[in-house]
C-alpha cells in the first residue's frame, strides 16, 4: 500500500461530488472553534482521570479532528459531512464524542445518526476519503522514523547490522544478493550461459564470432570456479558461526 497525502485539489473535487448530499436539518452545526473548545475540555478530563499519560514526563499527544474539520470546510465540503469525516478519521481511543449517535445529536444538529448512514450508502467515496486520511496521518511520523533509522544504523555495534543493511538498501548503496541474482538464486553469468547453451552452433558463431565455443568454455570454467570459491567461503562462515 502506497501512502500519500490527499491534495487540496482532491479535497475540492471530493467536495464537488457531495454538493447534492441532503442536509436539511434546521438545528445548528457546531463550528470548528466550538469543536476545538470541547476537545480541550475532553483531553483535560482524560489526563485528570489518568486515562492518558506519557513517557518520561512528556504528555501523550492527542490528535485533534477540529483541524481536519477546518481543512475540509475550507475545501468546500458540506459542514456536517466534513465534521463526520474528520471525527471518523480519529483513533477510537481519542474520539470525542465517543459514539456516532452522540456526534450526530450533540455536534451535527441531527436528530439521529440515520443521515450519516444515508450519506455513506449514497456516497461510498466518503468511506474512501476517511481511509485515505487515516493513512495520511502516518506520514506525520515519517521524519522521526527516518531520523531514528539513521541514528540506529550509525551505531558501530554489530547489533545495528540489520538497520545498516536497511539504510544502505534505501540509499541504494547496497543491493541485496537476491536482487542481483534473481528469484531463482542464479547470477547473471549463469543465466547468460544457460541462454547461450540453447543456441545452435551456427547461432553461437553468428552471435559470438569464430571464437564462440572457446568463449563458452571460458565462461563455464569461470563460473564453476566462482561457485567453488563461494561454497568454500560459506562453509568457513558456517564453521565459524558454529564455534561461537
Amino acid at each position: 500500500m502506497s501512502i500519500k497525502r490527499v491534495t487540496q485539489l482532491e479535497l475540492e473535487n471530493f467536495a464537488i461530488g457531495l454538493q447534492n448530499a441532503e442536509d436539511s436539518e434546521s438545528k445548528e452545526l457546531l463550528s470548528v472553534a466550538d469543536v476545538r473548545a470541547r476537545e480541550l475540555v475532553f483531553i483535560q478530563t482524560l489526563r485528570t482521570s489518568g486515562k492518558i499519560a506519557g513517557d518520561d514526563g512528556i504528555p501523550e499527544v492527542i490528535p485533534s479532528w477540529a483541524d481536519l474539520y477546518q481543512q475540509l470546510i475550507n475545501a468546500g465540503v458540506r459542514g456536517r459531512i466534513a465534521a463526520y469525516i474528520a471525527w471518523a478519521t480519529m483513533p477510537k481511543k481519542y474520539r470525542f464524542p465517543e459514539t456516532q449517535e452522540q456526534l450526530a445529536t450533540q455536534f451535527l444538529g441531527l436528530t439521529s445518526d440515520r443521515a450519516i448512514a444515508t450519506w455513506r450508502k449514497k456516497y461510498p467515496e466518503i468511506d474512501m476519503m476517511i481511509s485515505q486520511l487515516q493513512a495520511e496521518a502516518m506520514l506525520e511520523f515519517r521524519p522521526g522514523a527516518f531520523y531514528a533509522l539513521g541514528t540506529v544504523a550509525s551505531d558501530p555495534s554489530y547489533r545495528a547490522n540489520p538497520d545498516r543493511r536497511l539504510f544502505f538498501e534505501m540509499t541504494r548503496d547496497y543491493t541485496p544478493r537476491q536482487k542481483i541474482e534473481g528469484d531463482d538464486g542464479k547470477g547473471v553469468g549463469h543465466k547468460l550461459l544457460g541462454q547461450l547453451k540453447k543456441l545452435s552452433t551456427a547461432q553461437l558463431l553468428e552471435t559470438l564470432g569464430t571464437d564462440a565455443l572457446e568463449i563458452m568454455q571460458e565462461l563455464e570454467d569461470e563460473l564453476s570456479q566462482e561457485d567453488t570459491a563461494e561454497s568454500e567461503t560459506h562453509a568457513e562462515q558456517d564453521e565459524g558461526n558454529g564455534s561461537k
